[in-house]
């Protein structure tokens, strides 16, 4: 192999390996890659919960975890509500007081308000159901950048399931999002991100 080539294919391997790192660096960052149309990730909305409509800044003063997900998930899902499930009983009640996880359905036309309260009281008393039309929930999911995708199920009891992303999503006193925690994240890392905002907003409060 003359020099040349050799550098050639130097560069070639060089741009294998950042190609590579780039697509474990996007699987892997804290941060979701797409926002909405403003570029901004994260944002205000309103969806429907088993009371009734519910608006994010109904929560404004209080650390806010969101999460997409779907009823009839059998694998992702359950492992990161029991995260969410362990994270909350890890808090104080007076830290508890100043938190509001919510779930959020990507999958409308089976998970009923009725159905999400249900399933998210199953895991802890304070965690909210949401949900919405399909164009609705998208529009949040796109504001959050959360995926989500439609494809067959092999169960054959089940007409579809969804492949998607699996963040949580911690949201600040002030309604901004702070963080996009990958699936990976412990439940003392998820109480350790609410304990630093928690006694961020206090550190702020006129003594």
């Amino acid at each position: 192999m003359n020099s040349r080539q050799l550098t050639v294919t130097v560069l070639a391997i060089a741009a294998l390996v950042v190609g590579v790192l780039a697509f474990v660096l996007a699987g892997t960052s804290d941060h979701p890659e797409a926002g909405g149309e403003d570029g901004i990730i994260g944002g205000d909305f309103v969806l429907r919960g088993g009371q009734g409509e519910v608006a994010l800044e109904d929560f404004r003063g209080k650390v806010v975890l969101l999460y997409f997900g779907f009823l009839t998930c059998t694998d992702v899902c359950p492992t990161s509500m029991g995260v969410y499930e362990a994270a909350l009983n890890r808090l104080a009640d007076e830290e508890l007081a100043q938190v509001q996880p919510l779930l959020v359905s990507i999958d409308p036309a089976r998970d009923t308000p009725e159905a999400l309260a249900e399933f998210a009281q199953f895991y802890h008393p304070s965690i909210i159901g949401l949900t919405g039309s399909q164009e609705e929930v998208d529009a949040v999911a796109a504001d959050y950048g959360a995926f989500f995708e439609k494809e067959a199920a092999e169960d054959p009891t089940l007409d579809y399931v969804f492949r998607h992303s699996s963040r949580y999503y911690v949201i600040d006193q002030r309604g901004q999002l702070h963080d996009a925690m990958r699936h990976s994240t412990t439940p003392n890392e998820l109480v350790a991100r609410i304990r630093t905002l928690i006694s961020t907003e206090t550190s702020r409060d006129p003594a």
